[in-house]
């Protein structure tokens, strides 16, 4: 592996160890839980936003 590729996964590595020693277990929960929330608005958006597509384009 060159050293290229091999200095950012170790960035990244040591940021989630980093991360981890940041916040407590309790903030991580909550962090994922948000995290979840997130995705689930972002799904409905794009959702509703390709209905909104379909109904326009079949109003033309």
């Amino acid at each position: 592996m060159s050293k290229q590729t091999e200095a950012p996964s170790k960035e990244i590595s040591t940021l989630s160890v980093t991360s981890k020693k940041l916040y407590s277990e309790e903030v991580q929960a909550e962090l994922a839980e948000l995290q979840s929330d997130i995705d689930i608005l972002l799904q409905q958006l794009q959702s509703l936003s390709s209905q909104r597509l379909t109904t326009v384009g079949s109003a033309q």
